[in-house]
């Protein structure tokens, strides 16, 4: 949009509340606020100096601007989450993924509504209650409820003008339905149980005991024994949910406590839920686009997008650790509900809800660190506990394998910080070897493998598969070519003991070590893409051997086998023992083998 056109439509802003729409140079809504007089609050982002870097990069970004009038500035508000949600501005403040939570439904828009666990939030008329950010927390809250308020959860018709299904599922013989599907019971009563479970899960649980206790004293007075009894038990379990947890208020009213916490990138707001007096759930919510915002402006972005599908059931109270950006406002669209608690319980509670807020940000922070971090430091390890000149960022690992006694082939894989790095495997059939020599294999591979790499691709170690005498021989290879400054060690399968040139001694790190770790994925994987390479090999030429007749082995045992001892002659020669070495063979599987092998 051009200055002039620009000066134009700022001059004729209504002096109303509304909500304003920032767009970029393609009109892509990039921010989305709420004012109660538009006219100033559009203005104030086109004059003045911004008063911080976000401000300032946003300011930047805007070419044009749209505006939604509403009558207050409590509909301001609620339009303003509302967009916010639908569009994900990328300078707004949001809850970071949110649609992701668990909610309740409860399908009042049938005729006998279902209850059940739902993360899609639809226009239905249906009851929502969440949502809540521990699913396993809502789903035990279910099977909880079920024995208390049998209603239904299956998706079976209920039939009209008076036509019913000839039996009810298990549920209903275990006490955890009413079976209205072979009318069981009316829908007026049906509805009772519905309006019982919903004050229940808004924590309304002593009228639903009131009223219960009052219906059963009437079964027992007209000698309805059963139904009394059964009323007694559902009483008693609510009351066993009111005595298990602690009570913080003698008024038994909805509160909810929030806290906040932000550090750097991360920040996160914690919802302590008062029900009925006690505390009976946490919830935590992730913060996006919080660089160069101020806990007050995050905490006010969150109630006014928490609280924008609550109007219709909002706590008695709502505390805060801190008082939010644009206090008044938010206090006067949610009723006069907000307080900020100076001492006592109730500051206790604001506390123990900024903890919980600082728990989940040191929590995300340690898994970024962690997932960053998590190939560098057995890297770190494996330099430290072998004693190694560099840090073997990159390292090859050989295999080299003979399938009975010809087609010698050998396979490298390459991993770079503890991860392997595909695109630089390589295979190699061997082309001056003949027969099975390992040594002269793998001379082979290390001259034509060393002859085409460039120097990024030039590993800083280089791991065998075998014990002292497979690295010696590797070693002196090494010594002979231009290689020699490269790194070599060996890890032998038995007891996964690490060898390195010039020591007499293995070194053996525990199996808890991460280095140990990564070296036995690299060898695995040597051996991984050795077999898959020879399964190819093995199919473009149909190569037969005497053990596919061998019922009950597959293909990577029986790639194993021959890897392990050369040809089938050679595994006819070993024993029972000797067979078990083997991985994925068993005592059983050996003797089969032997026996169906030495039968030839």
């Amino acid at each position: 949009m051009s200055k002039k056109k620009l000066k134009e439509k700022l001059e004729y802003l209504p002096v109303s509340s509304g909500v304003y729409l920032m767009k970029n140079f393609v009109g892509k809504i990039i921010y989305v606020g709420k004012a109660k007089i538009l006219k100033n609050r559009i203005r104030s982002y086109f004059s003045g100096t911004p008063t911080d870097e976000k401000t300032a990069e946003l300011i930047s970004k805007i070419e044009d601007f749209d505006y939604i009038l509403t009558k207050t500035e409590g509909q301001a508000l609620e339009l303003e989450s509302n967009l916010i949600k639908k569009y994900r501005p990328k300078y707004n403040i949001a809850l970071k993924d949110d649609k992701r939570y668990p909610f309740i439904k409860v399908s009042t828009n049938e005729n006998f509504p279902r209850i059940f666990v739902t993360r899609k939030l639809a226009k239905d008329k249906a009851k929502y209650f969440g949502p809540y950010t521990d699913a396993k927390s809502v789903r035990k809250t279910l099977k909880l409820m079920e024995w208390i308020f049998p209603l239904r959860t299956c998706k079976r018709k209920i039939l009209e003008n008076g036509k019913k299904h000839e039996r009810a599922c298990i549920n209903h013989q275990l006490g955890k339905c009413a079976a209205p599907c072979i009318g069981n019971i009316s829908e007026e009563n049906y509805r009772d149980i519905v309006r019982n479970a919903m004050r229940f899960l808004k924590g309304r649980n002593q009228e639903i005991l009131d009223e219960m206790q009052k219906k059963m004293n009437i079964f027992s007075d007209k000698m309805q024994f059963e139904k009394a009894a059964e009323l007694r038990d559902k009483i008693k379990n609510i009351q066993k949910i009111n005595n298990s947890k602690n009570l913080f208020f003698m008024d038994q009213k909805n509160r909810d406590i929030i806290g906040i916490y932000k550090e750097d990138k991360h920040a996160a707001v914690s919802v302590l839920k008062i029900l009925s007096g006690k505390l009976l759930n946490k919830e935590i919510y992730e913060l996006e686009n919080v660089e160069g915002r101020d806990i007050f402006q995050l905490m006010g972005a969150f109630i006014k997008q928490y609280y924008s599908a609550k109007l219709d059931n909002l706590p008695y109270s709502i505390f805060l650790q801190i008082e939010p950006e644009d206090f008044y406002s938010l206090n006067k669209w949610l009723h006069n509900s907000l307080y900020i608690p100076k001492r006592g319980e109730k500051k206790i509670l604001s506390i123990i809800a900024k903890e919980n807020a600082f728990n989940f940000v040191e929590e995300q922070k340690l898994k970024y660190l962690r997932k960053s971090n998590r190939t560098i430091f057995p890297i770190i390890e494996l330099k430290d506990k072998l004693n190694l000149k560099k840090l073997p960022r990159k390292m090859i690992c050989v295999d080299i394998s003979t399938i009975q006694g010809t087609d010698t082939v050998s396979s490298l894989v390459f991993f770079e910080n503890g991860k392997p790095q595909k695109k630089n495997y390589r295979h190699f059939i061997m082309k001056n070897v003949i027969g099975q020599d390992d040594f002269a294999s793998m001379q082979e591979t290390f001259s034509r493998y060393f002859a085409k790499i460039d120097q990024y691709e030039k590993p800083d170690l280089i791991v065998v598969d075998g014990g002292k005498g497979q690295l010696n021989a590797a070693n002196k290879i090494l010594k002979k070519s231009k290689i020699s400054e490269i790194e070599i060690i060996s890890l032998a399968k038995k007891m996964e003991e690490i060898f390195i040139p010039h020591r007499t001694e293995s070194i053996i790190l525990p199996k808890s070590s991460s280095a140990l770790r990564v070296l036995i994925k690299i060898r695995d994987e040597a051996h991984r893409f050795a077999i898959t390479f020879h399964r190819k090999k093995r199919a473009s030429r149909t190569l037969i051997s005497e053990l596919d007749n061998i019922s009950g082995i597959g293909d990577s045992v029986k790639f194993a086998l021959l890897n392990e001892f050369g040809s089938v002659q050679n595994i006819r020669n070993a024993n029972i023992v000797k067979l078990m070495r083997v991985k994925g063979i068993g005592e059983k599987t050996a003797k089969h083998i032997l026996n169906k092998i030495n039968l030839k």
